[in-house]
């Protein structure tokens, strides 16, 4: 497969989408994600424009980040493990995946050690889908609240991934309610326009749906990479 073709193609269907809600295709960020994926193809989507690429696992960030270039902007989208955040430095650009108070705790004493002030994303299981992680829609509103008092994890938003084998008006259905979601937050003032201003959601089988929902960031692999 050849990978640029397949990022144009990416981005001409989020451009589509985005104007068929009125959106700019300029808010939507593209993260491609990189995982089990060799550094020559890698190379390729950087040559082809893009610089955001996402892991899922941290020791395959570890081998990936210091090869490619510095401009690179590298998100953690996988469940964390607290013993790995000790092996994050200042290359990660966000996390997608706080989804439990031991790992704000963790993230929050690591950067307060190494002078990091961690972005994250909180992760919600809006499909109630007792095989992924993340917090249920009712915990949110206390969570956002607790994490202000941790200076050193800095939430700007909120992710969550679709189910699998739903159909595509039910995985529509957990986009809008993430949207939903953050935008009562935003009307309880439990957090402002910065605090939550992504909305990660969309991968390779439904980041077209996403969009039209109201993603700023979509997770997108085997488009790409096959």
């Amino acid at each position: 497969m050849n990978v640029e073709t397949n990022i144009k193609d990416v981005l001409i269907r989020i451009k589509a989408a985005a104007e068929r809600t009125d959106r700019e295709a300029s808010n939507i960020q593209l993260v491609v994600v990189s995982k089990n994926v060799s550094l020559e193809k890698i190379e390729e989507a950087y040559k082809a424009g893009q610089k955001n690429f996402g892991e899922n696992r941290v020791q395959e960030w570890m081998q990936k980040h210091s090869l490619l270039p510095g401009n690179c902007e590298w998100h953690i989208i996988g469940r964390l493990q607290t013993n790995k955040i000790k092996y994050l430095n200042e290359r990660v650009t966000l996390i997608h995946s706080l989804d439990r108070f031991s790992l704000l705790e963790k993230l929050n004493s690591e950067g307060e050690k190494n002078q990091i002030i961690w972005p994250t994303l909180v992760q919600v299981n809006v499909a109630r889908d007792q095989a992924k992680a993340g917090l249920e829609i009712e915990e949110v509103k206390d969570f956002l609240l607790s994490a202000k008092d941790f200076p050193y994890v800095r939430v700007s938003g909120l992710m969550t991934i679709g189910a699998l084998k739903a159909e595509p008006e039910e995985t529509r259905g957990y986009f809008r309610k993430l949207r939903e979601l953050r935008d009562n937050l935003l009307r309880q003032g439990v957090g402002n326009e910065e605090e939550l201003k992504h909305l990660s959601m969309g991968m390779s089988q439904d980041y077209e749906l996403a969009v039209e929902e109201g993603a700023t960031i979509v997770r997108i692999g085997s488009k790409i990479f096959g």
